[in-house]
């Protein structure tokens, strides 16, 4: 499937109803393999060699973003150290605050443990939600996950071989958005809102400083004879 065919696909779904049209409309766009060389060239063509608009973590590109959704490709890799750990934020149990599908696209895939909260009431740092089984899922190839806003914990794990996964967010209204999503430590109990906002400020300070440099490149000085 082509990308422009998903999203014109997407824009005519109910996102209520249809979330099953939705899930196999992703799998399928999965078996498009030029994908990441498309919109590089797109990017190329409308930006230069700008990323500003095209990333959207030091992993991951957006592939399309409206008012309603995002399509984002994003990679994963095998790690060796605590720091490369924490670059992928793998091993990190969080919510979202908004829903999300994701597929796997290449490589073996990274796999995600799961956990329902059973409670809808808001959460509080140190006071541990009930919650359902913890269940795991392996994102290869075909797979897909679905996961509703702020009602799944789930921590990814890394995968054996460099992978990719393909993700649609649906962005939350903002008349219906009433909490923030959440970190929890090893033993689910929350303990922050918000994820990993450390990582992405450091991201968007260094991408923000590359920028700066490209369109302020140092001119040679004049060689006087």
């Amino acid at each position: 499937m082509e990308l422009k065919t998903f999203i014109e696909r997407m824009k005519a779904y109910d996102l209520e109803l249809d979330k099953p049209r939705i899930m196999e409309d992703l799998r399928q766009l999965a078996n498009n393999r030029t994908l990441l060389s498309e919109h590089l060239y797109n990017t190329l063509q409308q930006d230069g060699f700008s990323t500003r608009n095209s990333l959207y973590s030091a992993y991951a590109y957006v592939l399309h973003y409206n008012d309603l959704f995002t399509i984002r490709l994003g990679f994963w890799a095998p790690v060796s150290s605590g720091d490369e750990r924490e670059t992928f934020i793998y091993d990190l149990n969080h919510t979202h605050d908004f829903e999300i599908y994701s597929v796997g696209y290449s490589g073996d895939g990274y796999a995600t443990v799961l956990r329902t909260i059973l409670d809808d009431s808001p959460l509080q740092a140190g006071t541990r939600p009930p919650l359902g089984e913890e269940r795991v899922l392996k994102l290869s190839p075909g797979k897909v996950l679905h996961m509703l806003p702020l009602l799944e914990v789930h921590r990814q794990l890394p995968p054996q071989n460099l992978s990719a996964s393909l993700s649609l967010l649906i962005h939350p209204q903002r008349s219906a958005k009433t909490e923030e999503a959440w970190c929890f430590d090893e033993n689910y109990v929350p303990t922050y809102p918000g994820i990993a906002m450390q990582e992405k400020a450091v991201f968007e300070n260094l991408l923000s400083r590359l920028q700066t440099g490209q369109r302020s490149l140092p001119t040679q000085p004049e060689r006087k004879s």
